[in-house]
């Protein structure tokens, strides 16, 4: 009596080799969604990060060129003979060595409290493409007065296309070509990454740039301070260098033009 109700409950708590098959497989079904779920998740996650880090590293650049155009400024360069540039903003394709457009001109407002560093507050800027990087190339001072290399900052890697337009303020319309002396009333900069959308921003250049003197000057000794980019014919011609700055000629260097 005993040994068959025994015999009952084992027969009743023990599974059969298909309910153990069928219960395997439904766990591996279970185990293997969970796995795809975590898959697609962590690349939407990376997907995302990715996404958002472009996004933050182009509006980086923007921000930078937003900043150079808004203060662009009336000021010629000088070449290592002392002979100014014909015009405030220079534009061409495959300019400084560049595989698309290249562009430069002067900025104001590079901050220098107190003048404590040998420079002013103008800032020579040029923007260009080589390999695939989209390059500002920018130097301490703004004269091609020496041989000195411009700075290269890397803003963006992987760039396709990049090139400038120019609304001509007197005829009202937009131009690729920019070869007058004067500045234009605002800028369109189209730029196109690998794997991405076109992308097209407007600068306006407020007052079409301040007006920066220059003379030239004669000798004496330039002693730091002053206001940015202002000119003294009797105090060594500017003060570009913050520093002294002794003899005719003004301050030195800027980016490599050429």
């Amino acid at each position: 009596m005993m040994r068959s109700r025994f015999a009952n409950v084992s027969r009743q708590r023990a599974f059969t080799l298909v309910e153990v098959l069928v219960a395997l497989a439904v766990m591996a079904f279970i185990i293997g969604a969970t796995h795809q779920i975590f898959e697609v998740s962590t690349r939407t996650k990376e997907m995302s990060e990715e996404t958002l880090d472009n996004l933050s590293r182009l509006q980086t650049v923007f921000r930078v060129m937003e900043q150079d155009f808004s203060q662009i400024s009336k000021r010629k360069v000088r070449n290592e003979a002392g002979d100014f540039q014909e015009k405030y903003l220079l534009h061409e394709r495959f300019l400084f060595g560049s595989e698309l457009d290249g562009i430069a001109f002067i900025r104001n407002g590079w901050t220098n409290p107190g003048y404590l560093l040998p420079r002013s507050e103008l800032q020579a800027v040029a923007y260009r493409v080589q390999e695939g990087r989209l390059e500002r190339l920018y130097s301490l001072y703004v004269d091609q007065l020496d041989s000195s290399e411009p700075r290269v900052q890397v803003l963006l890697n992987d760039v396709e296309d990049f090139r400038f337009e120019f609304f001509n303020g007197q005829a009202q319309k937009w131009q690729e070509q920019w070869q007058q002396e004067l500045l234009p009333k605002a800028v369109a900069v189209d730029l196109t990454l690998k794997e991405g959308d076109p992308i097209r921003r407007l600068f306006l250049l407020a007052g079409q740039g301040a007006d920066i003197p220059v003379q030239q000057g004669g000798s004496g000794n330039n002693s730091g301070g002053g206001s940015a980019g202002s000119q003294g014919g009797n105090q060594g011609g500017n003060n570009n260098q913050g520093g002294n700055n002794s003899g005719g000629g003004g301050s030195t260097g800027s980016p490599n033009h050429g």
